[in-house]
C-alpha cells in the first residue's frame, strides 16, 4: 500500500491511498493516516486506487474519521471503485463520513 500526500487549494490535505488496504496494507499507512488526521484542517482520503478492503483498512479510516469529526473538522472519501464503496456502505462508515463519486465532489464538498 501507498500513500501519497499533496496539498492542495483550499486548505486540503489530499491522501492518495493505492494497494490493497489488507492487514499488511493498513500497517504500512496507519501510522501516517493517524499522524495526518491530527493535524490536517480538511482532510480528503482518494480511494480510487484501492484495489481491496478488508477490517484492517476500514478500522485505519474510522479511526481517521473519528478523529477528524471530534475536533471539528473535515473529512471526505472520494472515488472508491464500486466493490470498495459496497463494503465502505455496508460496514456504516458513511455515517461517519461522506463518501463522494469523485475526487472533484470531495473537493467541493469540503470547500464550502
Amino acid at each position: 500500500m501507498q500513500l501519497t500526500i499533496e496539498e492542495i487549494p483550499g486548505g486540503i490535505t489530499k491522501a492518495v491511498l493505492d494497494g490493497r488496504m489488507d492487514i499488511e496494507g493498513a500497517g504500512a499507512v496507519d501510522m501516517r493516516l493517524n499522524v495526518i488526521s491530527g493535524t490536517a484542517a480538511k482532510l480528503l482520503i482518494d480511494l480510487s486506487k484501492v484495489s481491496f478492503l478488508a477490517s484492517m483498512g476500514l478500522r485505519t479510516l474510522m479511526t481517521s474519521a473519528r478523529s477528524i469529526k471530534s475536533k471539528g473538522r473535515k473529512m471526505a472519501l472520494a472515488a472508491p471503485q464500486p466493490n470498495i464503496e459496497k463494503v465502505l456502505r455496508s460496514s456504516g462508515i458513511d455515517e461517519v463520513v461522506e463518501i463522494y463519486p469523485t475526487v472533484d465532489a470531495a473537493v467541493a464538498a469540503l470547500s464550502k
